[in-house]
């Protein structure tokens, strides 16, 4: 409509700030309920109607006290102003005050409060035209604002107040508040949406102004934010870019840019409201391009939408100038002059529609030959005209100062920021020294905790090997002079010789002494020199086997060189010589593969030793185990492990086992 810049943009300002008071306004309130308030937000967008009534009901429903339920409730009125509800708006306006009216003061409650002003204002201006009403409300919504800290909040509110002055008529206060909000905008890098009304508001007022040049830049610098734009975002651009058409008197262009938005209305079905607000556009173009057949059921079907809500007087009026328009391009001067006799001009009516009345009243009374009357009219249409032309340089006047202020605000705030980042950068350059202190200390603390650990690692290794070389080298003379007795009895009793066992043991010995790691096959030929010397000292029940298990490769598996013989040397010294002389004895090396490792097991049918003694060798070569075991677990994953039981021999004899679980891959590098 030609004459009514759409004003329903504003209830989606009171939607934006809804989701703030909801979300921000106190620490205590739930997710559940941020969640509520912002999927309101963005449905209302959306315009999903039937999913905001309900998400508002459950918001009431699951309340924790007042304020959350008055919070709802502003909801509400939003969600009225979308469906065209004006009693509903009032009514729950009314309500959120009444209760706000006996509450003190808080930062939520103000931020009802701002939503409450400005729902007022909305409502006396979409329903019930009435100027200094909506301007009160505006400015109140604004004085309440300034109170909070919320720079959104005073963005939505001047941006309000704008539109505001564009419907008082004051239109260069309209555009220098639009500016202000451009600015501030600018100052809180508000999201790129955020603009979307701005430009459109200001770019109407140009519009109004018939100053059609800046009206351009400002409809192009929105028509770029288009993909941002919500439903009524668009209704409001289609709308008011059509106007501008319509006033340039481009009525092709106008029609054709109303004939879209018809069209994209099509998908809404809900918005009737705005489809009529669309159809009384429609209809005044068609009759501005001399098509009443076009028009005529449009007007009709109009004034009964309009005439029967009660409250759009503003809309009825212009309604009314198209029904004198259509009577006089049908020639019917009687129904004419009984509209123009019902429905007089009225000096309240705002500039668009009092011009487009004037100019339909000079045309009929010309029409009718009353030149009197013809002439009056043509210059109440020429005074009107005049004022707008005065507003547009009042105006400029405005928007010079405005500019002036702003840059001598800039300057100031130029300065202000010069010397505040001097202060920075000092700050920057102490903290960076004070960190770059602190990283020097930190380095050099781990470094030396690193070197005194290394060194201590290095200790650990000298003295685990140290220890593990004395229990290699424990073949003690002792050991070597009984072998020789054997070896001379054996002589004297005219048996076979066993010197050379003995010879290649000490030799193979002194190889293994002199390596850290060695294979299972070397270690089990030792291990069988040495039980071929030793085990003549037990008899001839001794029974000595060894059983590898099919599959194992044993120049594959990696073990400490001369573990094994030391469970080999206890299972002999401190086991089966604890036997009776004609007792059985037996002694058995298992080797098998059990959990994704090397199960190697000595057996024996002797008693388990007692290792309570610190100094007894029982203890002290196993403790040489545990800690090369420990030292190398450190470095590995899955640990390996030994451990010294009772069990069961294969012939079912209590006995004793040592056993030693190597994983597969495991790392025997002690120096890594």
């Amino acid at each position: 409509m030609k004459i009514i810049q759409f004003w329903r943009l504003a209830p989606w300002f009171l939607c934006g700030i809804l989701v703030g008071s909801g979300c921000t306004s106190r620490q205590s309130e739930t997710v559940s309920l941020d969640a509520i308030n912002q999927t309101i937000a963005d449905s209302l967008k959306r315009h999903n109607i039937s999913f905001v009534v309900q998400a508002i009901n459950q918001g009431k429903r699951e309340a924790r006290d007042s304020d959350e339920y008055y919070n709802f409730v502003t909801q509400d009125i939003v969600r009225h102003f979308y469906t065209g509800r004006p009693d509903s708006v009032l009514l729950n306006t009314d309500s959120v005050l009444h209760y706000l009216s006996g509450k003190p003061f808080s930062d939520f409650r103000n931020r009802l409060m701002v939503k409450c002003m400005q729902a007022k204002g909305i409502y006396y201006t979409q329903f019930v035209f009435n100027a200094d009403s909506m301007l009160f409300y505006q400015k109140e919504a604004c004085r309440y604002a300034e109170q909070g800290d919320e720079e959104s909040e005073k963005l939505l509110c001047y941006a309000n107040l704008a539109d505001a002055y564009k419907f008082g008529d004051d239109l260069s206060m309209s555009a220098m508040t639009y500016r202000q909000a451009i600015a501030l905008a600018d100052s809180i890098q508000a999201d790129t949406a955020s603009y979307i009304p701005l430009y459109s508001g200001l770019a109407a007022t140009y519009t109004t102004l018939r100053d059609f040049e800046q009206s351009r830049i400002w409809w192009e610098k929105c028509g770029r934010l288009w993909p941002l734009m919500t439903v009524y975002d668009r209704f409001n651009y289609l709308n008011s870019l059509g106007n501008d058409y319509f006033y340039q008197k481009d009525y092709p262009q106008a029609l054709e840019t109303f004939l879209r938005l018809d069209t994209f209305l099509l998908d809404y079905p809900d918005m009737e409201w705005e489809r009529h607000f669309c159809q009384a556009s429609l209809s005044d173009i068609y009759l501005k391009l001399h098509q009443p057949e076009q028009a005529r059921p449009l007007i009709a079907e109009n004034l009964a939408f309009f005439g029967a809500s009660g409250h759009n007087e503003m809309v009825m009026s212009h309604l009314r100038t198209q029904q004198m328009e259509l009577a006089l391009q049908d020639g019917d001067f009687d129904k004419a002059g009984e509209l123009v006799a019902r429905y007089p001009y009225r000096d309240e009516l705002r500039s668009e529609q009092g011009l487009l009345r004037l100019d339909f009243l000079r045309r009929f009374s010309e029409a009718r030959h009353d030149w009197k009357r013809a002439f009056e009219y043509s210059q109440a249409y020429t005074s009107l005209s005049d004022s707008l032309r005065s507003e547009r340089v009042r105006m400029k006047i405005a928007e010079n100062r405005m500019r002036y202020e702003r840059d001598a605000t800039i300057l100031n705030q130029y300065l202000v920021i010069s010397d505040k980042e001097a202060q920075l950068m000092r700050t920057y350059a102490l903290l960076a020294g004070v960190t770059v202190v602190v990283l020097v200390l930190i380095f050099f603390y781990f470094y030396r905790r690193k070197q005194v650990k290394l060194r201590e690692e290095q200790m650990m290794q000298r003295i685990v090997a140290m220890k593990m070389e004395n229990a290699r080298n424990r073949i003690t003379p002792h050991f070597i002079y009984n072998a020789l007795n054997h070896e001379l009895l054996a002589r004297q009793e005219g048996r076979p010789s066993s010197l050379g066992v003995l010879v290649d043991m000490l030799r193979q010995g002194q190889s293994l002494a002199s390596v850290f790691c060695t294979t299972l096959r070397e270690e089990l030929d030792f291990i069988n020199l040495y039980v071929a010397v030793e085990g003549e000292s037990l008899g001839e029940n001794f029974d000595y086997k060894v059983n590898v298990a099919e599959g194992i490769e044993l120049d594959a598996v990696q073990l400490p060189s001369m573990m094994v013989q030391i469970f080999v040397e206890n299972a002999i010294k401190h086991g089966l010589k604890k036997l009776p002389h004609d007792a059985a004895k037996r002694l058995t090396v298992q080797v098998d593969r059990h959990d994704g490792a090397i199960r190697i097991e000595v057996l024996n049918n002797g008693p388990l030793p007692v290792v309570q003694r610190s100094g007894d060798k029982v203890q002290v070569g196993l403790r040489v185990v545990a800690q090369i075991i420990q030292l190398l677990n450190t470095r590995n994953k899955r640990p390996m492990s030994f451990e010294l039981s009772g069990c069961h021999t294969p012939e079912g004899e209590e006995g004793c086992r040592a056993q030693l679980i190597i994983p597969d891959g495991y790392n025997f590098d002690i120096n890594d």
